[in-house]
């Protein structure tokens, strides 16, 4: 009878801890935050507040007095991502702040933080980020500064520079993985994951895409609708097409040879390429959006087309009428072809072409000698190919400088 008694008290008791948890959990409970600035290079200045789940608009803002000190607070009832800014453009600051915190930044020599330990170390490893780039720079100003004449220096710092930010680089990306993976719940882990120095990614996607997406899982479990969220969400996507986007570039690179394809031209013929007789083939790849002036480029097929040049043109998801007005109103003399089904258009990824305006710039046995050269490249790039073929002049000695060997 006791065990009874006393088993149903403490089932009812974390029967009521439970129902007080999810209560505490649920509610619409708004608890003060407070932030408190101690920035003497800011004195008398406009400190400015946005969390993003306000949109574009700044929450709040801060006159800071003679001493460079001052104080805002605000209501929330579940943590918040705060951006910090002097002049609405540069974001030097971002504080994780959470209900009830009182949170105090100070300035001497780089930024420390006090009262939320997410924010501490956010301020930290953005302190840290900043120490290392400035230091590159101060390197890399010492390099610039070397006489050109002293060469054999210039090279050996170089060097160790490659060496020091190698190093560097590679104790920030520890920093930030290590903060991300063990907290992939904290909102501030969608900056640091998202991090850069020099504006090259501390954790690119590409290597780091099962982080990202392991970040965004979590998060979207615990605030569906917090829009710093939904915003990390653009973000990967946006890294998620880059990084296909690499992926078909890089899938056809110089020194490489094109796969032979055929493709019918805007007059009915059919050719191949490689296979068109021509020491040197521009391919050259465009839409309606990226038609751009083919004068200059004219100028070079004339230039250059009796020295083994030829042009192969193809209009992507652009209809043959409109082709063939477009090559009528410039005489264009080259090949014309209409990329407009889904099957031809295919073919681009296999010339590793992602992004329009793009062209190869190929030789006869299909090699990839160049790839998305301006006009002026490609001018100077035939000007080189043509002058290894031409044949050097034959010097022929003058009859007076001849030496005789007549005998004594």
């Amino acid at each position: 009878m006791p065990i009874n008694f006393f088993s149903k008290k403490i089932i009812f008791l974390l029967q009521v801890s439970i129902l007080v948890f999810i209560a505490t959990a649920c509610s619409n409970h708004y608890d003060r935050i407070e932030i408190t600035f101690k920035a003497p290079q800011w004195t008398e200045g406009w400190v400015y507040f946005r969390v993003p789940d306000f949109g574009s608009s700044f929450a709040d803002s801060v006159l800071l007095n003679s001493k460079g000190e001052g104080k805002i607070t605000f209501n929330t009832k579940e943590p918040q991502v705060i951006a910090i800014t002097t002049d609405k453009k540069d974001y030097p600051l971002i504080v994780s702040a959470k209900p009830g915190e009182k949170i105090t930044l100070t300035y001497s020599n780089g930024w420390q933080a006090d009262g939320s330990p997410e924010t501490i170390q956010v301020v930290n490893f953005q302190n840290n980020i900043n120490k290392v780039s400035q230091t590159l720079k101060n390197f890399q100003a010492k390099i610039d500064a070397i006489d050109s004449t002293e060469i054999l220096v210039k090279d050996s710092l170089v060097k160790v520079y490659t060496q020091l930010k190698d190093s560097l680089r590679n104790g920030l990306q520890s920093d930030a993985y290590m903060f991300v993976a063990s907290n992939p719940f904290e909102l501030t882990s969608v900056f640091i994951v998202n991090a850069t120095l020099d504006s090259e990614q501390l954790l690119p996607y590409t290597s780091y895409s099962r982080l990202y997406r392991k970040v965004d899982s979590c998060l979207t479990l615990l605030y569906p609708k917090k829009q710093v969220v939904f915003d990390y969400k653009k973000t990967i996507e946006y890294h998620r097409l880059n990084d296909s986007i690499s992926q078909i570039e890089n899938s056809l690179r110089p020194g490489m040879v094109v796969p032979p394809l055929q493709f019918q031209t805007l007059d009915g013929k059919y050719i191949s390429i490689p296979g068109i007789w021509a020491k040197w083939i521009l391919l050259c790849f465009w839409d309606k959006e990226s038609i751009g002036n083919s004068k200059n480029l004219k100028n070079l097929y004339s230039t250059y087309k009796p020295l083994g040049f030829e042009v192969v043109s193809f209009g992507v998801k652009v209809d043959s009428l409109m082709l063939d007005n477009l090559a009528k109103s410039d005489t264009l003399g080259w090949y014309q072809v209409s990329l407009n089904d889904t099957y031809s258009i295919n073919k681009l990824q296999l010339y590793g072409i992602a992004r329009l305006p793009g062209s190869l710039f190929i030789d006869k046995s299909g090699k990839v000698i160049a790839k998305h050269l301006t006009v002026n490249a490609l001018g100077l790039k035939l000007d080189s190919l043509t002058r290894v073929l031409k044949p050097k002049p034959v010097l022929r000695p003058r009859i007076d400088s001849v030496l005789t060997n007549t005998p004594q």
